[in-house]
């Protein structure tokens, strides 16, 4: 397959960024063709456990889905917030769509278990929610072709890039709040928004210009295990791993990411909490995104990264 594995370089360019004492371990496996799957251990500046599925656009066997809508379930009434997805946890969407690998991607609104979503979703060409306000989008067409979006308040009308619609056909498409990488460069530091400087847990999407697309999750609010990160860190994780063009997504108690290689299982630490306070719940979230993906034969499951922890719940 074309995608490469993460080089030596971009982790030492990592260290280096970060910190000049940061540790680093990164754990490679390649469960499905194109899919190449790092887990990646930081001791410092602070503890840290990553997630970077790489998958290759240019494998023919790769298709994604997003959260289809459920009918809009308050009908008729005009524009947004209209609940328009069912929440579901990341695990429970990949096993309900037969998926090999998904994560939570969009935000959303929590009070009911029909929510709405805070910019736009399309699932497969079905239009599901519209722009909102600036928040920046990525579609992924059905030929596997990325494009970072956005568009006008409340419609489907995309207002940048400057593409005839019948070039850029809304297929696969979340929302991020921030793009956190624009054409190679990280988004400004902005020392007033504690949303952008607190250490969280995380979740972002990023394009390559080698034709590859990044899913990343980064682990927190777990001391002394992983701590979590804010978003000038998260930008510059995206570039080092060649992201040109990156969103953050919805994260915190959202952040999950799943597979099936072959069983369904969650390979991080949701920071979400039951009842009495204990993390490793999965949160329903209204929008996930599936990645479909052929076995790799070769891939050997007890070479695969350790699953964390021993405690994962569905919500109560």
């Amino acid at each position: 397959m074309s995608i490469r594995r993460a080089a030596p370089i971009f982790l030492a360019l990592l260290l280096l960024t970060l910190t000049p004492t940061l540790r680093a371990e990164d754990t490679v496996t390649n469960p499905f063709v194109g899919v190449l799957l790092h887990e990646i251990t930081y001791d410092r500046p602070r503890p840290l456990i990553i997630r970077i599925a790489e998958i290759d656009l240019a494998e023919e066997s790769i298709s994604f889905l997003v959260t289809p809508g459920n009918g809009d379930p308050n009908g008729d009434e005009p524009g947004d917030p209209n609940n328009e997805t069912t929440r579901q946890t990341t695990l429970e969407f990949l096993n309900e769509q037969n998926a090999q690998l998904a994560i939570n991607a969009s935000f959303f609104s929590m009070g009911t278990i029909d929510t709405d979503n805070i910019g736009l979703v399309v699932s497969r060409g079905e239009l599901v929610s519209p722009f909102r306000g600036t928040w920046t989008a990525i579609n992924i067409d059905e030929h596997n072709r990325p494009t970072i979006v956005k568009g006008k308040e409340d419609t489907y009308e995309i207002t940048s890039p400057k593409t005839p619609r019948e070039e850029l056909k809304l297929y696969n498409a979340v929302t991020g709040s921030d793009q956190i990488v624009t054409d190679g460069k990280p988004l400004d530091n902005q020392p007033d928004r504690k949303f952008f400087t607190t250490n969280h847990p995380r979740t972002a999407i990023g394009i390559t210009d080698h034709n590859t697309l990044l899913l990343v999750t980064v682990d927190g609010r777990q001391p002394g295990v992983s701590e979590g990160i804010p978003l000038n860190e998260l930008a510059q994780l995206m570039i080092e791993f060649g992201a040109v063009q990156a969103l953050n997504l919805d994260g915190g108690g959202s952040t999950t990411m799943a597979i099936a290689d072959p069983e369904p299982r969650v390979l991080n630490f949701p920071s979400s909490k039951d009842s009495e306070g204990n993390p490793g719940v999965l949160r329903k979230n209204g929008t996930n995104l599936a990645v479909f993906a052929k076995p790799n034969p070769d891939y050997v499951h007890d070479a695969a990264p350790p699953v964390r922890p021993d405690r994962i719940t569905a919500p109560e």
